[in-house]
């Protein structure tokens, strides 16, 4: 005994020396959810395939499948040379789906979608950074079939193949004074299939604790000039030096390393504590590669001479890696009923002398709360409700020539149901 909790202890001293914010979104699972969403070192039911693949092996049950969603509300305050503006973002609804079968005593398979990446903000089309972004959606879909063994019965691991559905849209104004004509407007928008995975290890040393590691692998969106569309809304007589086309970019959604920790106080308390390292260093520029570049000539005294006028944009980034910090607990108020809490620091990975308000980070707190309860025996019903605010931030864009203050904050309502058999 003294062995297995001595490995387990080590395993994840070494893991923590491995060096979310962003565009992450931190709602994969209403139980989770409803205790800071922890969930590396718990095995609830099938949904613990996205936090860790290791633990599906552990389940009691044959079969399990959980599904629900959330709703994000969330608001950006900015203040400028202009006074405060908001952002008016719709409502996005980030959701899970996972189903899970036990092939014997120690194999465990499974299916999870769901969605940790996305991104609403609309700031309006007259707003006084209309330049820099309008409004964006970034869409992440990942389908994640899994497979779980258990090597003793304080260990097993588990590894998934996550094929990601990645999407892009927005829009952005267009300054065409210095060519004679009003404001005009780009649209861009792609799609694109990538694929990366998820490993896990679940450790049990004693009855009470459990140790989780996972990995999630870094998904690159690539859209070539196949996938991605730039639409131009340009009046006469300058529309023809932008014409639509095809357009290329890359969009990294980071890997994640996380580590977890979970203790049964006694039958009705359980805690538990998660540490995420996110590695958002590889997002250093957001560059759009246009498939047609455009030029005019302008009179000068020195005769005309040709300059660009449709060319491809490269915007600095450079954000850094960050951490998570998330703690809960559970307390079972009787058979039917389970109570949840918790709270986590999530560190920005944005760049002050780079900050845009397509993504308007800052470090931010969450505090949630949740409950389930038993329909029956087999059936329970799954709630939470998330908090976040995060911490009043001034920054700069890339060009040097916007700078404001932005505040964010935000509701995420969630429900779900929970079936084990």
């Amino acid at each position: 005994m003294i062995i297995k909790i001595c490995l387990a202890v080590a395993i994840t001293v070494m893991a923590i020396n491995v060096k979310a914010e962003g565009y992450a979104v931190n709602v994969q699972g209403n139980k989770q959810t409803g205790m800071g969403h922890v969930g590396t070192a718990l095995n609830f039911d099938a949904s613990s395939m996205q936090w860790n693949p290791g633990a599906l092996a552990t389940l009691d049950q044959k079969y399990s499948f959980s599904v629900g969603g959330f709703a994000t509300i969330i608001k950006t305050e900015f203040t400028g040379a202009l006074g405060k503006e908001e952002t008016d973002n719709p409502t996005g609804t980030p959701f899970y789906l996972y189903g899970s079968m036990k092939v014997n005593e120690k194999l465990a398979i499974g299916l999870g979608v769901y969605t940790p990446f996305g991104n609403k903000v609309d700031w309006g089309k007259t707003w006084s950074g209309k330049y820099l972004i309008q409004d964006i959606e970034l869409k992440a879909i990942y389908i994640q079939p899994t497979i779980s063994y258990q090597l003793a019965d304080w260990i097993s691991v588990g590894a998934g193949l996550n094929i990601v559905y990645g999407e892009e849209d927005l829009n952005r104004a267009l300054p065409l004074a210095s060519l004679g004509a009003p404001d005009g407007e780009v649209n861009i928008n792609g799609s694109k299939i990538q694929y990366g995975y998820n490993l896990g290890v679940f450790l049990q040393p004693t009855e009470k604790l459990n140790v989780g590691l996972s990995y999630r692998s870094q998904v690159d969106v690539e859209l070539e000039y196949s996938d991605g569309d730039a639409d131009f809304t340009v009046i006469d007589p300058v529309s023809p030096l932008f014409p639509d086309g095809g357009v290329a970019a890359t969009l990294p959604l980071p890997a994640s390393f996380n580590i977890g920790l979970a203790y049964q106080i006694d039958e009705k308390w359980l805690i538990s504590a998660d540490v995420n390292f996110v590695q958002w260093n590889k997002y250093k520029s957001l560059d759009f590669d246009f498939e047609k570049n455009t030029t005019t000539i302008v009179s000068t005294p020195g005769g005309p001479v040709e300059v660009p006028v449709l060319v491809d944009s490269k915007s600095t980034r450079n954000w850094s890696n960050s951490k998570t910090y998330r703690i809960g607990a559970q307390y079972s108020a009787n058979e039917k009923l389970d109570i949840r809490a918790g709270f986590y620091y999530d560190e920005t990975p944005t760049n002050k002398k780079f900050y845009t308000p397509e993504t308007p980070g800052a470090n931010k707190i969450g505090i949630s709360a949740g409950f389930s309860y038993m329909l029956t025996d087999k059936l329970s019903v799954d709630a939470s409700l998330l908090y976040i605010e995060g911490k009043k931030t001034t920054g700069t864009d890339p060009s040097g020539s916007f700078t404001g203050a932005y505040k964010n904050t935000g509701f995420l309502p969630g429900i779900g149901i929970t079936y084990n058999l």
